[in-house]
């Protein structure tokens, strides 16, 4: 070997791994921890309750949601899978108000359409928000997710009612001050169903559906969460 290069090449190493060291090594180089969520004090129980029927249940199965989202982010699933929005009022005093929690998100109405009138929805949608407003817990409405096909209801089209039932909702929030999280807009596809990257069937999510509503709904938690701690 050519007596530089054989001089060389252990500096050449040292220098490597020492480079390497320090990048690995040092704290400076890593990002610092995100901050815990503030919360206020009016409220002894979880950060949100999120209650629905199987599109909230499933988001948090393993294998098809993210059951992480809630754990680390003190979050309660309250989903029932087949709920309409009749069986989630008859039970939001047990699953939300007696829970304490600092905010309430409340996603329903998929089982109620081939059955029940638009108006219908809507008003234990209300009904739902009044007895959180009464106890002083702030609530988030989403939107129902879009679906072209009700498999146990073949010759239904909840393409023609979602959008309408979902405008309704916005309308009203809107006008109550209430923040909408519109899932519906980010899983649309061209046919008015899920898109096909987003569905485990054609009215539930997959994980990738989850993230996306995750990324409609993480922001808003936020914003509502932070003002009610500067209360």
């Amino acid at each position: 070997m050519n007596r530089k290069l054989r001089f060389a090449f252990p500096a050449l190493l040292i220098g490597a791994f020492l480079v390497l060291s320090c990048g690995r090594d040092d704290p400076h180089e890593l990002p610092p921890p995100e901050p815990p969520q503030e919360l206020d004090n009016r409220h002894k129980g979880p950060a949100a309750v999120f209650i629905g029927d199987s599109i909230t249940w499933q988001w948090n199965r393993e294998g098809v949601g993210h059951p992480a989202f809630f754990s680390s982010n003190n979050y309660v699933n309250k989903g029932i899978s087949g709920n309409k929005t009749s069986d989630m009022l008859a039970r939001f005093q047990a699953d939300v108000i007696d829970l304490d929690p600092h905010c309430v998100v409340i996603e329903g109405g998929t089982n109620d359409l081939a059955a029940s009138s638009l108006a219908s929805i809507l008003d234990r949608l209300k009904r739902m928000a009044e007895m959180a407003q009464a106890a002083d817990i702030p609530v988030i409405i989403g939107a129902v997710p879009p679906s072209n096909s009700f498999p146990k209801v073949p010759e239904f089209r909840p393409q023609d009612h979602i959008p309408v039932l979902n405008g309704m909702i916005k309308t009203w929030a809107g006008e109550a001050g209430i923040p909408f999280a519109d899932y519906y807009s980010v899983l649309v596809d061209d046919e008015q169903g899920l898109k096909k990257e987003y569905q485990k069937d054609s009215i539930h999510p997959n994980a990738e559906g989850y993230t996306a509503m995750e990324k409609v709904i993480s922001p808003i938690l936020k914003k509502v969460l932070d003002e009610n701690a500067r209360k």
